[in-house]
């Protein structure tokens, strides 16, 4: 099944207002569709609908706690307007769900070798592209989307890959050396 043809999610506006529930929405399109074993990965497929999360620590009357907050984010992915708590959301937006999903994808990924089918379509478009832009073009074309990181200066740190076509978000670096950053 091709998730990005589905049409559940838009990226969030925060000048059209209403962010909370424009925040719900792309939250509740993505659950349980997509495959994450990290926050990082989980941060970059929310970056691509204008959102970021927060993990939340503390302690509250000798009682320790755990949550996320979520914010929506301009397209340079600078925080735009008041963060929500992820309890607004519903448990499915929370950080034990969060865990869990983390827990099913892992063993998912493994035992249906999900990451082996986005490692050969990455590997072809490397072959074919000419340079960075050309291979976020070429990947794209083929359902995968390519969150660069990136320092002040423009070197790259870090990549992850977003399949839509298997639901996988995946870390360059999670799927071998020649798929890291440093590569």
């Amino acid at each position: 099944m091709c998730i990005r043809d589905r049409g559940e999610a838009r990226k969030v506006d925060a000048s059209a207002g209403n962010v909370k529930r424009q925040i719900g929405n792309v939250l509740k399109g993505l659950s349980g569709n997509y495959r994450f074993q990290s926050l990082g990965e989980y941060r970059a497929l929310l970056s691509l609908y204008n959102i970021t999360v927060e993990e939340a620590r503390g302690e509250v009357n000798g009682r320790e706690y755990r949550g996320f907050v979520y914010s929506a984010t301009d397209e340079a992915g600078t925080k735009v307007g008041n963060p929500l708590k992820a309890s607004r959301f519903g448990k499915y937006a929370g950080y034990e769900a969060f865990d869990a999903q983390c827990a099913v994808s892992r063993t998912e990924i493994k035992d249906k070798e999900l990451a082996r089918r986005t490692k050969a379509a990455i590997l072809t478009a490397l072959r074919q592209a000419s340079g960075k832009d050309e291979l976020v073009r070429v990947l794209k074309t083929g359902g995968i989307d390519t969150v660069l990181r990136e320092t002040d200066t423009g070197r790259i740190y870090g990549a992850t890959f977003i399949d839509h076509n298997t639901g996988c978000v995946l870390n360059g670096s999670r799927m071998g050396k020649e798929l890291s950053a440093n590569a």
